[in-house]
């Protein structure tokens, strides 16, 4: 069990790790260069970079979505939270990148650690429930989604046990190869599925204002493919 242990966060670790910065920053740079090309062919280049700006720190910090849709929103933002903060700042994962990082990086006391682990787990089922309880959002629901949920729920959930082995099921080094692996496999994937808007999504709200900077002359082009000319919009 140890050998399997050290295998999946050694070698395994770094295979993964390495995937997934290499797929996350591929696709970075594709969408920064379809970014650039939309600007270059935009009628009007001027960018409101402060609204911009603005609508972003607004999603990432959704205060119009806390009041508009309380419940999901906070299941939402505080299920992120843990998701972000627990695999960054936990003392086991932050000797995992020793020499990655710098050697001031703080680590989250194991009890913060455990507590927001326990909220993003609660929040995370509370969104699957919001999901299943609302036809609109099973309609647009696809199993790629309901899959990304489960493993995330599982790498979650296995971690805690293999923290509390008080409470875990079965032996406690199980629980951690487990969460191991599955750590692998959402870094792996990260890049091809929907966790890759933890890098995308600061150029989202850019790529959504380029959307409406049309190049010049594409009214009338439109209208000569629809042979709508000379008529009124």
């Amino acid at each position: 069990m140890d050998g399997l242990i050290e295998f999946a966060r050694g070698p395994l670790f770094r295979i993964a790790l390495t995937i997934c910065v290499l797929g996350l920053g591929y696709r970075v740079v594709v969408l920064a260069g379809q970014i650039a090309a939309a600007w270059h062919r935009a009628g009007d280049r001027r960018l409101p970079l402060g609204d911009i700006a603005a609508a972003t720190a607004g999603w990432i910090l959704p205060r119009r979505l806390l009041h508009k849709r309380p419940f999901y929103s906070s299941a939402s933002f505080l299920f992120h939270i843990g998701l972000v903060v627990v695999p960054l700042f936990l003392a086991g994962h932050v000797a995992l990148l020793s020499g990655l990082i710098p050697a001031w990086w703080p680590v989250l006391p194991t009890a913060v650690a455990d507590g927001l682990t326990v909220v993003s787990l609660v929040a995370l089922f509370a969104l699957v429930a919001g999901r299943l309880g609302s036809r609109s959002s099973r309609a647009l629901s696809r199993i790629s989604d309901v899959f990304i949920l489960v493993l995330l729920a599982g790498l979650l959930l296995f971690g805690w046990w293999a923290a509390n082995p008080a409470w875990s099921p079965f032996a406690a080094r199980t629980m951690l190869l487990i969460h191991i692996l599955l750590g692998n496999l959402v870094l792996v994937l990260a890049p091809v599925t929907k966790i890759a808007h933890c890098a995308l999504y600061p150029l989202t709200r850019l790529v959504f204002q380029l959307g409406w900077h049309f190049p010049a002359e594409t009214g009338r082009h439109v209208a000569q493919a629809l042979s709508k000319e000379g008529e009124p919009v």
